[in-house]
């Protein structure tokens, strides 16, 4: 073949090429959907109004939701609400840091006020409650206990270290060495002490109050 019709073809191909590209661009659309994880969850939801699904990719229920879900976020935008979604599956300690026991679970969090949403999964009952409805519900956590307070990040952190100590406690215990004995007392220790840990921030955090007066005198006269 001559050089020109070899240029020729490889045009033809390029031209081709891009044609497909455009295609599959147009017939592809940016989902208005965030995915957060335990790294980005903390700073994502410290600030603006959420509604939050955990879910598992196995999940039918989670699978129905999907398209219903990705409605809500492209309508939700206009009420400057974000739409997001954790893979409960891949992140089981941020799912026990929110007490998360099944999927689809969805919560709707205003600046750190979390509530759970316990309503039908319908585009319309999402939105409304996401815009305006979610104000006549009290709030699943108070905000010393709630997951995105100090505690919640202690206790996240722990989950954290729990969970990818069973994830990995085999491999840990041939790295060490170790028979299983005396893994399992080692794994123990580290419980008990990350345990201990905790409750001493909480002591710091939240000290033992004084005895009203009346009680101060009770006791007064009982060492009398």
């Amino acid at each position: 073949a001559s050089p020109e019709r070899r240029m020729a073809a490889r045009t033809a191909l390029w031209v081709v090429a891009l044609l497909g590209l455009q295609l599959a661009g147009e017939g592809v659309s940016a989902s208005h959907v965030l995915e957060l994880n335990s790294s980005n969850i903390d700073a994502a939801l410290s600030a603006g109004v959420w509604l939050v699904e955990f879910y598992a990719p196995w999940c039918g229920y989670c699978r129905r939701l999907e398209p219903v879900y990705e409605q809500v976020a492209e309508e939700l935008q206009e009420d400057f609400v974000k739409v997001a979604r954790v893979d409960g599956s891949a992140f089981k300690a941020l799912g026990a840091r929110f007490g998360v026991q099944g999927f689809p679970t969805i919560f709707h969090i205003n600046n750190g006020d979390i509530r759970k949403y316990a309503g039908d999964r319908s585009k319309d009952s999402l939105v409304i409650y996401a815009a305006q409805d979610f104000a006549k519900q009290p709030l699943s956590f108070s905000p010393t206990f709630s997951p995105l307070g100090t505690l919640g990040r202690i206790f996240g952190a722990i989950l954290e270290a729990t969970v990818a100590l069973q994830e990995n406690y085999e491999r840990a215990r041939k790295y060490l060495d170790l028979s299983h004995p005396w893994a399992l007392g080692l794994v123990a220790l580290l419980t008990a002490v990350t345990g201990s840990i905790l409750g001493l921030i909480v002591s710091v955090i939240f000290p033992e109050r004084d005895p009203p007066p009346r009680a101060q005198a009770a006791q007064g006269r009982k060492r009398d």
